[in-house]
């Protein structure tokens, strides 16, 4: 009895160890399963003509041999219905592989893309769906526009970008406009550059525009039968009502230097009851004032600082205030004319009787260098000369900039 009780302990015993096979290994993972590697698509990266798939091996698993990205115009592609590119490794970890953009893929389409590996028993795992738009042929942005007048505008494209390696033989480029949204170039103005065959950006002025009115604008490049369009966006002519119940006249199109408007005052400036304004200080040299735009408050102060007159132009426009508005300056030259360009057909700011000239006269802030002559505007016949600084026969018109 002792004996048969000993072997069957004894065989107990041996099926017990034998058991010991089917037991997990120190990881946890059962020795006799296979685990499954796991893959997790990025977002592709399409830039310089070139198609950059990303994806990452977050666990090797059981082990694989190849790795890759599959895609098409339909969700869910795989190797087998779909183009693929892959190479081949097991390491775990960010890769990226780069497509061939001009055989497998089509302009301004949407694709599906998924990262796979290949695991040694033979399953292909996926990763999940990323989808991405193809570019289209070329990119163009409209940056701006400026100099902005009531009548006109300057339009400025800023970069002419192609996103494939492929010939570039514009036919046109140019601006298409228009007062409502959506416009493109069967249903709005357009004006063209007139070489438009490089890569180069590109500037034209609009003119014959609205006062005060908002226009919906687009760059645009046609080649052949294709147009391609910038995004749309939008500016204001000038020629609202300011502040000061004056016009606003003149808009650079951005804030630089603290400013990006110019606003004309109601009216003429007045000294002891007379519209004719003294520059002031006719046999000192003031020098060192400038013509350009945006000058105009550094030539009044500049003014102000060499010339005592108290009824000097600069110092009379310093002075004035309307509205609680007491930033006002001479005008500069140019800022004189972009005055009497946003003026033209739009307001009156001159005339011209023919006996008596001081109804079309105005001063700037524009000393002539070295000499005791300063810069006058014809407000009705629009240009620019110089009088001496003693002449009584012009008008001051004050400007400020906001």
């Amino acid at each position: 009895m002792k004996k048969i009780l000993f072997v069957f302990l004894s065989l107990f015993m041996l099926a017990s160890c034998g058991s010991d096979s089917n037991r997990d290994n120190d990881n946890g993972t059962p020795n006799n399963v296979t685990a499954a590697p796991k893959v997790v698509t990025g977002t592709p990266i399409i830039a310089n003509a070139q198609f950059k798939f990303a994806g990452t091996v977050t666990s090797a698993g059981s082990g694989y041999s190849r790795r890759g990205f599959c895609w098409s115009k339909s969700i869910n592609p795989t190797i087998s219905n779909s183009k693929y590119i892959e190479e081949y490794t097991n390491t775990t970890g960010d890769y990226l592989l780069m497509a061939t953009y001009s055989t497998d893929f089509e302009k301004s389409t949407t694709y599906y893309v998924r990262a796979y590996v290949a695991a040694y028993n033979g399953d292909i795992i996926y990763g999940d769906n990323i989808s991405f738009i193809t570019p289209a042929k070329m990119d163009i942005t409209f940056k701006m526009a400026k100099n902005v007048y009531t009548t006109s505008a300057t339009l400025v494209t800023e970069n002419i970008a192609v996103n494939y390696l492929e010939a570039f033989y514009p036919d046109e480029k140019g601006f298409c406009y228009r007062t409502s949204t959506g416009v493109d170039i069967s249903n709005g103005q357009v004006i063209k550059i007139s070489n438009p065959g490089n890569y180069s950006a590109y500037e034209l002025e609009a003119t014959a525009l609205l006062p005060n009115t908002t226009y919906y604008v687009k760059s645009y490049v046609k080649e052949g039968a294709k147009v391609y369009y910038s995004a749309e966006k939008t500016f204001k002519t000038a020629g609202a009502i300011g502040a000061s119940g004056g016009y606003i006249f003149y808009d650079k199109g951005e804030f630089t230097d603290g400013w990006r408007y110019l606003e004309a005052a109601p009216n003429n400036l007045l000294y002891s009851g007379s519209d004719k304004i003294r520059w002031g200080c006719p046999f000192d040299i003031v020098n060192q004032t400038q013509a350009v735009m945006g000058s105009g408050p550094a030539n009044t102060a500049r003014i102000i600082s060499q010339c005592g007159d108290a009824n000097c132009a600069a110092r009379l426009c310093k002075n004035y205030s309307v509205n609680g508005l007491a930033d006002w300056f001479l005008p500069s030259e140019e800022e004189l004319m972009a005055f009497y360009k946003s003026s033209k057909n739009v307001y009156n700011i001159a005339s011209n009787p023919w006996n008596d000239v001081s109804q079309k006269y105005y001063w700037s802030s524009t000393e002539v260098p070295g000499s005791n002559r300063a810069r006058i505007l014809d407000g009705y016949a629009g240009y620019m000369w110089d009088y001496t600084k003693d002449y009584n026969m012009v008008r001051v018109r004050p400007f400020r900039r906001f």
